[in-house]
C-alpha cells in the first residue's frame, strides 16, 4: 500500500501494485458522501484517510448467454462480488485547542464479473474457484462543510480462476 499526498490530505491504501496482464476483472467508482457522528467536533482540515476493502462473499449466478449492443459477453455465468470499504477520515477539529480527530466509516459494495469459461452445474462451492483481490486505484476528498465529506473511490477487482 502506498501513502499519497493530495491537497494537504495524506491518503493511505491506494495500491502500489496490480496484476500483471488481468484478463478478469472490474472497476467500479464508490461514491459516497459521509456525515460526521453528533459525538464528533466540526471538521477545520482533514489530514488523513486511511482505506482498504474486505471482500464479504462471492457467489456464482447463472445468467443468459448472448452479446449486448455494447459488445459485452454474457457466457452464462457470473460472479456477484460484495465487499465494503473500511476508512478512517482524521481531521483537525475546529475549536480553539484544534485537537485531532477520527471519525470510522463502512460502505458496502456489490459488483460483477462475467466468468469467462463457466464451470456448470453452478453450486454454492463453484465460487471458491474464483478468489477476489481487491486494489484501492484512487481516493477523491473533499470537506463539503464542517460536517460533511464527499468521498469517491475507485476499486479495481481482479478474479483468478482456479483449476
Amino acid at each position: 500500500m502506498a501513502s499519497v499526498l493530495r491537497n494537504l490530505v495524506e491518503i493511505v491504501g491506494i495500491a502500489d501494485q496490480f496484476p500483471t496482464a488481468p484478463t478478469n476483472f472490474t472497476q467500479i467508482a464508490i461514491a459516497e458522501t459521509l456525515k460526521l457522528p453528533d459525538a464528533k467536533p466540526d471538521i477545520e482540515q482533514i489530514t488523513k484517510v486511511t482505506i482498504d476493502t474486505v471482500i464479504t462473499s462471492t457467489n456464482v449466478v447463472a445468467t443468459p448467454i448472448g452479446t449486448a449492443v455494447g459488445g459485452t459477453i454474457l457466457t452464462g455465468a457470473k460472479l456477484i462480488i460484495e465487499g465494503k470499504l473500511r476508512q478512517k477520515v482524521e481531521y483537525v477539529a475546529n475549536e480553539p485547542t484544534q485537537s485531532v480527530h477520527a471519525a470510522e466509516f463502512e460502505m458496502p459494495f456489490s459488483t460483477f464479473v462475467v466468468i469467462p469459461l463457466p464451470v456448470l452445474p453452478i453450486t454454492p462451492q463453484l465460487a471458491l474457484k474464483y478468489p477476489v483481490e481487491a486494489f484501492i486505484e484512487d481516493v477523491y476528498i473533499n470537506q463539503i462543510d464542517a460536517r460533511t465529506i464527499f468521498k469517491n473511490v475507485t476499486v479495481f477487482l481482479n478474479v483468478t480462476i482456479l483449476p
